[in-house]
Parts: C-alpha cells; structure tokens; sequence
C-alpha cells in the first residue's frame, strides 16, 4: 500500500515537472516568435550599455514626449499619438524591460529613470525643447525631468499623476509593496506560459493584464519598487521643484479610484489642486466621464490640454481657458 503512494507521488510529481517544462518552453517560443511576427514599430536606441524603443511622428515642434505609467507599455498611447501628429511632433517610448525596449538591473530610482530619458531623446536627435505628457507614475519622471533640464521643457501635461502629500503616506506605500508580492506572483505564472495560453481564450486586457511576457511585469515590479526609494525632500509637496509660469495641464479622475485602488481617493482631489498651483500658468481640469485611465476614456479631453499647452508654449502667451465640455476647477 505505501508503495502504491509511493509510485503515485512519483507520477504525480514527474506530470508536474512535465507540464512545468513543456510551458516555459512554450513560453521562450512563443516569444522568439514575437520578434519575428511583430517587430519594434520604431526606432532601436542606444542609452549607454543598453538600447530603447522609440515611435517618433515629426511635425510641427516643440515635440511632445509621453511618459506611461506604472506597468504600462507605450502602446496605450499609440491611437492618441497618431491624432496629436496631427498638429504637433511627438514620441512614444518604452523604458527599459517593456516593448521592444532591453532591460536593465533593478533597482533603479525615479531620477535615474528621468535621466535616461533625457539620454534617449539626446541620442534619437529628438529636438527639444520638449513638452512632457505623463499619466499617473509618469508625472514623477517629468517633473524630475522638468527640475534638472529646465531650459528643455516647453510645458507639461500630467493626467491623473499622484501629488508627494496625498500619494507617500505609509498606508499606500504598503499597499504598493503587497501589489508587488502579487506582481511576483503573475510574473512566475507567466513564466510557464500561463498568461499567453490564457490570452487565446480569454482578452488578457479585459482581466486586468497588460503583458503576457514575464520580463514585463519583473519591469512592472521595479517601478513600484522605486516608489520606496523615493527620500525627502522628493517625497514632500513640491519635491521635484516648482514651475514657476511653464504651461501646466492637470487633468483629474473624475470617477473613484476602483475596489482597493480606493485607498488613493484619500487627499487626491486637494493634491490635484496643490499640483495645478506649482505652475502660475495652469488648468486644472476633471474628466468627469474618466476613471484613472483618462487617456482611454476621454482621449479627445486630454488632445484638446495638449493643444492647449503646445499652443501656449509655441507662442509664449497663456494657456487658453476656453475648450470642449469640461469642468474647469480652480488652479490654485
């Protein structure tokens, strides 16, 4: 009889490790593949010991630059890029470990991930000056960008972007670090092909996943892990400088943060406000229709600030307060 178990444990055991290596071959497969069938769209470009995607659309300067958020490919902001090349040059990218881009070591600080933007659009020949598009996690970068390259930063646009006061409080901090653990968690999965094999039944994006590759979401987990690398004064209201009259878009959520996403509603509203006040030349402006993805939601809203702070900087004047349907709230 212990025998029996004994051989059935066997079984079982050497099924599992079966299976196991049959999905992570099929996962470096299917990824292999992926180079193949869908190659970068844009530019390969060399930052130091390793190289970024770029999607560039010249037209009329100062060029706008996207910066995604937080586990977000650049590829979320593709259809609202083709309408902004409309009127003005712009640019997508994909930081280091997303895309098409190669990654690097973790560990990274949100400093060093401006930096290297900075050292992307330097070496793509990208002129500047250059007005800086940011959705949520994004709005750090740029702003830190803006701090230390000042003289090449036209304006800003940050949609939905977290303000120190109302995001570095100890309780989302440790909300960001358990998103983590279960960031990990997906990312194992996807390494044995889970996520690709679930994405032809299911659409991935439907169920709450962007990726299907595991080096991604590894990406995804870096950027949350550097939100506790961020130190006073960058951690306080204002930490990565003032604006002085730059042309400022802040564009808020207009519908609450979902399930445990809750937590962040705590303060956010006065944050936005406090965010539109480092600039004397600002709007503030709600999507009502929106929740955090206001990009995907209301694109025409955020192409109309855009245009609205391109045109502000093109012709050095203020930015200009009449629109499409929106609520305007005050700036300061």
């Amino acid at each position: 009889m212990g025998s029996s178990w004994q051989w059935d444990l066997v079984i079982a055991l050497s099924s599992g490790v079966v299976l196991l290596t049959a999905g992570y071959i099929y996962e470096k497969a299917a990824e292999w593949k992926d180079k193949k069938v869908h190659p970068a769209p844009g530019r390969i470009v060399a930052v130091g010991d390793h190289k970024l995607h770029l999607l560039y659309k010249a037209s009329v300067g100062p060029t706008i630059v996207i910066e995604q958020g937080a586990g977000e490919p650049s590829r979320l902001w593709w259809r609202v890029q083709d309408k902004i090349a409309e009127f003005a040059s712009v640019c997508t990218y994909d930081r280091a470990g997303y895309g098409w881009s190669e990654p690097v070591a973790p560990g990274r600080t949100i400093a060093e991930r401006a930096e290297e933007l900075h050292t992307l659009l330097t070496n793509a020949s990208i002129p500047g000056p250059y007005i800086l598009v940011a959705h949520s996690y994004g709005g750090f970068i740029v702003r830190c960008f803006a701090r230390n390259h000042p003289d090449q930063t036209a304006g800003l646009v940050l949609v939905d972007t977290p303000e120190e006061t109302a995001f570095f409080r100890r309780e989302v901090l440790n909300f960001y670090s358990r998103l983590r653990f279960m960031n990990s968690a997906v990312e194992l999965v996807a390494r044995f092909g889970v996520l690709r094999l679930l994405g032809h039944l299911f659409p991935l994006d439907h169920v709450g996943f962007s990726f299907v590759r595991p080096a991604e979401y590894s990406v995804a987990g870096d950027d949350l892990a550097s939100l506790q690398l961020v130190e006073p004064p960058m951690g306080n209201f204002g930490g990565v400088g003032s604006l002085g009259d730059l042309p400022l878009a802040v564009i808020t959520h207009g519908q609450a943060f979902p399930g445990p996403f809750f937590i962040l509603e705590k303060g956010w509203s006065d944050g936005q406000t406090r965010l539109a006040a480092l600039s004397t030349n600002s709007l503030l402006i709600r999507a009502n229709n929106s929740n955090h993805m206001i990009q995907v939601d209301e694109p025409e809203l955020v192409m109309d600030a855009i245009r609205r702070v391109h045109i502000a900087a093109c012709n050095k004047v203020r930015l200009a307060r009449d629109g499409p349907s929106q609520e305007l709230l005050p700036a300061g």
